[in-house]
């Protein structure tokens, strides 16, 4: 792919968007529509007694069709012959972000998967959020199309954590509960660099544009609206920690402010 053809620079390929973190970004396309789906790695703690190499942390693990070609970015970024990826950071459990989970575990028997509790139920035992009880007649429309989950992951692989447990990443990655699009949704705040991933807690794009557009997560999907909107006004709260919002379906690589989501908040306060 040239450069002409990218949609966003970071597709297909990581990119260091801010220093010691990385984005890519694959394009799912459906008919007539196009979703960018971004994943992040965080370079971690230097591995002892090999210079140059490093633990990795993953932030979301992208959408299934796109399986086979995370991996290869992945490789893309860990060149060293010691380099780990340590963790697989999920957002939340819907299948455009866990796709290439269970294959990266193969390549990375020794990763483990980082989630909320909540979310659990629906990565190890194929829950459905058909289960939910939403809190909006789309979402209690809709969900009835949902399936069970595809993705299995062993519990002997999972690290459950909730926000302000202590895990050996404390230091450099933040777990913030901002629940609403599913039970366990949570963000991650790459503490250095001052940004967060927050997967669908609010979204930069529109499936028939690649202008980019700021809005609520997508009702369809999003399980309970009422704690969403209190999970976007959460990371406002933490305006003195951020610099960068970077959502998970985003055409615009600089990702976005907290100002802009304030002022989405302010235009448009549901």
């Amino acid at each position: 792919m040239t450069a002409a053809q990218k949609i966003v620079p970071d597709q297909e390929e990581y990119v260091e968007v801010r220093p010691g973190l990385y984005r890519c970004t694959f394009i799912l396309t459906m008919a007539f529509l196009a979703l960018p789906i971004a994943t992040f790695l965080i370079k971690g703690n230097p591995i002892a007694d090999e210079p140059g190499a490093h633990e990795w942390i993953m932030i979301d693990a992208g959408a299934p069709p796109h399986a086979d070609n995370i991996v290869e970015t992945v490789k893309s970024v860990l060149k060293h012959p010691k380099d780990k990826l340590k963790y697989i950071c999920i957002t939340h459990a819907h299948l455009d972000h866990t796709g290439a989970s269970m294959v990266l575990l193969e390549h990375y028997p020794e990763c483990k998967v980082v989630s909320h509790p909540e979310e659990k139920p629906f990565l190890c035992d194929g829950k459905s959020f058909s289960s939910c009880a939403g809190d909006t007649w789309v979402f209690n429309v809709m969900k009835h199309l949902s399936m069970a989950a595809k993705i299995r992951i062993p519990e002997n692989k999972m690290l459950l954590l909730r926000e302000n447990e202590n895990w050996e990443y404390s230091h450099l990655i933040k777990i913030i509960e901002t629940h609403g699009h599913t039970p366990g949704s949570i963000s991650f705040l790459h503490v250095p660099s001052r940004s967060i991933m927050i997967g669908d807690a609010s979204k930069n794009h529109m499936f028939t544009s690649k202008l980019p557009n700021l809005s609520y997560p997508l009702a369809t999907g999003t399980c309970h609206m009422g704690n969403a909107i209190k999970s976007m006004d959460k990371i406002i709260s933490f305006k003195s920690e951020i610099d960068t919002i970077f959502p998970a379906h985003d055409y615009n690589p600089e990702g976005i402010t907290v100002a802009e989501l304030q002022e989405l908040r302010t235009s448009d306060p549901r």
